[in-house]
């Protein structure tokens, strides 16, 4: 039987979530998210779980969306795998546990998703954390962050493709909550884990949901929401069908070292 994609570690009140896909930096395919669900699933259903972290094996958090050849999808199929995409995020938003993600070398792109989708952000400050390397679409990720560094920020990195910061940046910006040393990574998201769960669960729930009831008020659900549609139209446009043609050229590294070196 094949490794869960997944994989599951109680210590405690602590689950830990690993992203087990090190050979492919964590990139987040439709076998990965079957077993993501399966695994909140199964820690929603255990009372003796107060917290869960979420964390990548290996050299990534997540790379993102598994990027295979383009595909021909009609703008409502495109729009609808969009759609649960977003929806598999706001799982994470809406569970009834705090998630902290522990992140160390690279989240970017829709692993950046699910990390805002987080109750708490911790990193490595060396982690790298950014955005897709070619305009393939129309802010389906930058949305995200606009929540988090407010909006010239979001828009700063999203309009720049292939735009890096560090997990120090991260932390200065408010897109993570703290940062650490590598080798003190692990330790110091355990020690914040733990100080949440002394707390009753049913208290926890309560208290994580008035926090979000707070973003949901100024739009944040609706905005998300409101991806899908934005992004299915812009894959229409004449940029992103150049790209497009630029990756079946060139593939995905030829096309990413042409985009790089046009002159402007």
């Amino acid at each position: 039987m094949a490794e869960k994609l997944v994989l599951i570690e109680r210590t405690g009140k602590i689950a830990y979530l690993t992203l087990n896909r090190p050979e492919k930096l964590n990139a987040l395919s439709q076998e990965l998210f079957e077993d993501l669900d399966a695994a909140l699933d199964e820690v929603e259903a255990d009372d003796e779980i107060s917290v869960v972290i979420i964390r990548g094996k290996g050299r990534a958090f997540s790379v993102g969306y598994d990027v295979g050849k383009p595909t021909d999808k009609t703008v409502t199929e495109d729009r609808d795998m969009l759609e649960a995409f977003t929806l598999r995020w706001l799982r994470i938003w809406d569970f009834p546990k705090p998630i902290i993600a522990q992140v160390q070398g690279y989240a970017l792109a829709g692993g950046t998703q699910l990390l805002a989708c987080c109750d708490i952000v911790v990193t490595d400050k060396d982690a790298t954390f950014g955005f897709p390397s070619l305009p393939l679409g129309g802010g389906f990720v930058g949305m995200y962050w606009g929540w988090h560094i407010g909006v010239q920020r979001a828009k700063m990195l999203d309009l720049t493709a292939g735009s890096r910061i560090s997990g120090k940046e991260a932390t200065d910006y408010g897109f993570a909550a703290k940062c650490f040393d590598g080798d003190r990574l692990e330790e110091e998201t355990l020690k914040i884990a733990r100080g949440i769960a002394k707390t009753p669960l049913d208290i926890l729930k309560l208290k994580k949901k008035a926090h979000n009831r707070v973003m949901e008020a100024q739009g944040f659900r609706n905005t998300l929401m409101f991806g899908p549609e934005q992004d299915a139209i812009i894959h229409t446009a004449d940029g992103i069908k150049l790209v497009r043609e630029k990756i079946n050229e060139l593939g995905l590294k030829g096309a990413i070292e042409w985009f790089n070196n046009q002159e402007v």
